[in-house]
């Protein structure tokens, strides 16, 4: 059987690992444990736990984030790790495995990002236009349907943020509690919302990465408007969650006036 050369290799493997990375993960976001640190309440008092619906909308953030065409970031550094690999077992050198593992990071870092996710999709579906508009709108598809998860959550945390912060400056118009208290309950309220933003964030960057995939993937607005009709779903979605963190700010700003 015919050997392949190192850079062949790096690219055969390569393009295999971006395949495997679409399937990766990426976690951000503010996520505490419930009844631990980061879970304030009033001075002096037990660290309140979360409720069932912020331990939700946490979840939902979790698996949100874990979105498919983010898997393939990784590409670069599995690209030099490829590299380096070819280089050792094609018996060359130190310098030939350093160059290698430079070469590999380069092929890597460009099959990284919406380039690898492309490169991977039309692999995927035989080179096919419509298969890979096909199978890029179901990626889109699932990451739609992880942050309608976490938008409904996010509701559920809205009421009952607004709901706590109204009961919170009745205390301390009624002098119950303490300027000072009243700003530690607050940040429960503020965790929510750093959360939500952090999703947000997340919701963007997917949405503008799919966006430009869609549009390498094909010139004609006909062939894709599958996935241009989820992006525009996820697009509203995001809509909705800026209007929710919009609700929740202007709440936290009414208890402190």
């Amino acid at each position: 059987m015919k050997s392949l050369s190192p850079h062949r290799f790096v690219c055969s493997a390569v393009a295999a690992a971006v395949l495997l990375a679409a399937g990766g993960c990426q976690t951000s976001g503010v996520q505490p444990s419930a009844g631990g640190p980061g879970t304030p309440t009033l001075a002096g008092a037990q660290p309140a736990p979360l409720t069932p619906a912020e331990q939700q909308m946490r979840q939902d953030s979790d698996r949100f984030n874990k979105t498919v065409i983010g898997g393939v970031a990784t590409g670069a550094a599995i690209g030099a790790g490829v590299g380096l690999l070819a280089a050792l077992l094609s018996g060359g050198n130190s310098k030939d495995a350093r160059n290698a593992a430079i070469g590999g990071a380069v092929i890597g870092g460009i099959a990284g990002g919406v380039d690898g996710y492309v490169t991977a999709k039309k692999e995927q579906a035989g080179r096919s236009e419509i298969r890979t508009l096909q199978a890029a709108a179901a990626d889109v598809r699932q990451d739609n349907q992880k942050l309608q998860a976490f938008l409904d959550s996010s509701n559920t945390v809205l009421a009952e943020g607004k709901s706590r912060l109204a009961a919170l400056q009745g205390d301390v118009a009624a002098r119950r509690v303490s300027a000072q208290q009243a700003e530690e309950a607050r940040k429960r309220e503020e965790q929510n919302i750093a959360s939500m933003n952090a999703t947000l964030a997340q919701a963007k960057k997917t949405r503008d990465q799919y966006a430009q995939a869609a549009q390498q993937i094909s010139n004609s607005p006909q062939n894709r408007r599958d996935i241009d009709a989820e992006i525009a779903n996820m697009n509203k979605n995001i809509g909705q969650l800026e209007g929710n963190i919009a609700e929740y700010n202007r709440a936290l700003a009414v208890s402190r006036a």
